[in-house]
């Protein structure tokens, strides 16, 4: 048996070696649809930014318009629409609208930037394994494997900067001269993307990395050559065209609401923007938490890094001789350095923050950590610092899946029913940690390299699983459910009118509705005169209007007389007015 495992290994390592390309883009492929694509349809969606951009694209769908996005019946103009589109495209393809087709778009860039990553490191460091390594990674961190199953831009957008930037920067490394043209072309259009995605951010990310790039490794005149003419005329073809017609269509309520408020006040006074206004160092937890389970890894790559550039500039005559670039190797790192802090240092400068806007930066860590894994498993290198990491990761994990299950237990005890819907989840999470953390340290006393790195990646597969399984459907019941119930209780009735009193612009309740909801922010005395409003217009037309309320606020009290109590639930309440139907 041992010796035809031995064989089976050999045979193995031949095939591989044979087909190396093809391996390692049809592994990439599998991993990406257990990773991206399983369970993707399997929970609803979810009552954040996913709802609100959805819900866009369904009434884009339904009502032809592809130039102004609408919520609500109201234009929503804060974001371009290059997500809506795709959104759109997939459901005149499928006929079908639902929440895997929805968030399809997302899984296919979450894709796209994977493998963009593979083929970019592939061509930098003419090594498939290092590529294959560094995509692997990116594709395994938590920040990407949640957003990646989330319908929501920042996913879409991390890709085409990604692809934007590789394609610039590859014209650095093996590239014959008369090619570079076309990866700079290609740039420019997926910068042209990048924009019709987020906005003017998809031209600064791409333009500080690249420019920070040409520079540090004396390139500047590479970025005023003819071919950038010709690239920036394509850019502008790509981008004009929705950017005229939306103005022509909205007027001043465009540039004052995408232009000056969305992008100019967004960045430098969160309170003229969104109020999403954070500390300069907002963003340090954010990626440790989403770069798990590399963070520790390129934590002792950073700090190894440091450690060398400190010893080379106390032997320097020169600066330039700091940030020598006279391999493919030193190459790599300075730019993925480049990359990462310039668009760290941007986003945490910036006013307002929110924790997917750093998303874009995980390619470059990647890279940066999957370069210290390629030298470890090919070569044994960093090996002291991957046997501190491994064992740092392997603790953490280990007292994660015995404080969740705690913590979980606590959270979930009052209620009994999600408590014991919990169970099942609590255990099984807490489990797959701590097992797969005691078989990391086994390989990393057997000094199993590859198998060590595989370990780590098997370990995220079974978090994506489990949380596309279980948690984000267990989302649902901290209240979601309650809102959609009764949106649909509502609905049930013909002509009547749905109010959201004092909830939140809680969107799950636009789900499969043509009608509009009145959504009331605060029950302060402009939300009351609101509702009464609402009552007024509702008796003219002699129409129901059902009422949703939050639990542990308080509301006028003439307002809830006029209404019955329908539905007591454990989150919200459900109210019809009294002469309409109950």
């Amino acid at each position: 048996m041992g010796e035809g495992f031995k064989i089976f290994l050999n045979n193995s390592k031949e095939f591989i070696a044979k087909y190396g390309n093809a391996f390692c883009i049809i592994s990439l492929a599998l991993f990406c649809y257990l990773f991206c694509i399983l369970n993707l349809g399997y929970y609803k969606l979810i009552d954040i930014d996913e709802t609100r951009y959805v819900n866009i694209a369904r009434a884009m769908f339904r009502g032809g318009d592809y130039i102004t996005p609408y919520l609500n019946f109201e234009p929503f103009l804060e974001k371009p629409p290059l997500f809506y589109w795709c959104i759109v495209l997939l459901y005149k393809l499928t006929g079908v609208t639902d929440e895997f087709i929805s968030r399809l778009p997302n899984a296919i860039m979450c894709i796209i930037a994977v493998f963009s990553t593979y083929f970019f490191g592939k061509k930098a460091l003419g090594s498939k394994v290092f590529g294959l390594i560094s995509a692997f990674i990116l594709l395994s961190s938590m920040w990407v494997l949640l957003f990646s199953h989330i319908a929501i831009m920042d996913i879409g957008f991390m890709a085409l900067c990604t692809v934007t930037i590789y394609c610039a920067i590859v014209t650095l490394f093996n590239v014959k001269e008369e090619n570079k043209k076309y990866f700079w072309y290609l740039a420019y259009f997926f910068m042209a993307l990048s924009v019709l995605q987020k906005g003017l951010i998809g031209i600064i990310i791409p333009a500080m990395t690249v420019g920070l790039t040409f520079l540090a490794f004396h390139k500047g005149r590479e970025l005023i050559k003819p071919v950038n003419l010709a690239g920036i005329i394509i850019f502008l073809l790509a981008v004009l065209p929705w950017h005229i017609e939306a103005y022509l269509a909205n007027g001043s309520l465009f540039f004052d609401d995408y232009i000056v408020k969305h992008h100019f006040a967004r960045f430098l006074n969160s309170s003229l923007g969104i109020n999403r206004k954070q500390p300069f160092l907002f963003y340090v937890p954010i990626i440790f938490a989403g770069f798990l389970p590399w963070v520790f890894t390129f934590c002792a790559a950073v700090f190894r890094g440091v450690k060398s550039l400190v010893k080379d500039f106390r032997a320097a005559k020169s600066f330039r001789q700091i940030i020598s670039i006279d391999t493919n190797d030193r190459k790599l790192l300075v730019f993925a350095s480049i990359y990462a802090i310039s668009i760290f240092l941007f986003f945490s400068v910036s006013s307002t923050k929110l924790p997917t806007y750093i998303l874009p930066l995980f390619p470059a860590i990647s890279l940066i950590t999957g370069y210290y894994w390629w030298g470890y498993i090919r070569d044994n290198k960093f090996e002291h610092g991957i046997k501190i990491s491994t064992v740092v990761c392997a603790v953490f994990f280990v007292l994660l899946g015995i404080g969740g299950a705690v913590i979980l237990n606590f959270l979930t005890g009052e209620n009994l029913l999600i408590a014991q819907s919990a169970d099942g989840f609590r255990i099984l999470i807490s489990s797959w940690l701590i097992i797969i953390s005691l078989i990391a340290i086994l390989c990393l006393i057997s000094k199993n390299r590859a198998l060590l790195f595989i370990t780590n990646v098997i370990l995220m597969l079974g978090v994506s699983i489990i949380a596309t399984g279980k948690i984000f459907g267990f989302v649902m019941t901290f209240g979601q459910d309650e809102l959609e119930n009764y949106a649909d209780r509502a609905r049930m009735v013909a002509g009547s009118k749905l109010v959201a009193y004092g909830t939140g612009r809680k969107y799950s309740l636009l789900n499969n509705c043509d009608g509009k909801v009145y959504y009331i922010v605060k029950p302060d005395n402009g939300g009351y005169n609101a509702v009464k409003d609402i009552i007024k217009e509702a008796n003219i037309d002699n129409t129901p209007v059902y009422m949703i309320t939050k639990k542990k606020k308080h509301y006028p009290d003439d307002i809830l007389e006029e209404f019955t109590k329908l539905q007591d639930g454990k989150k919200y309440d459900l109210y019809v007015l009294q002469n309409g139907i109950k």
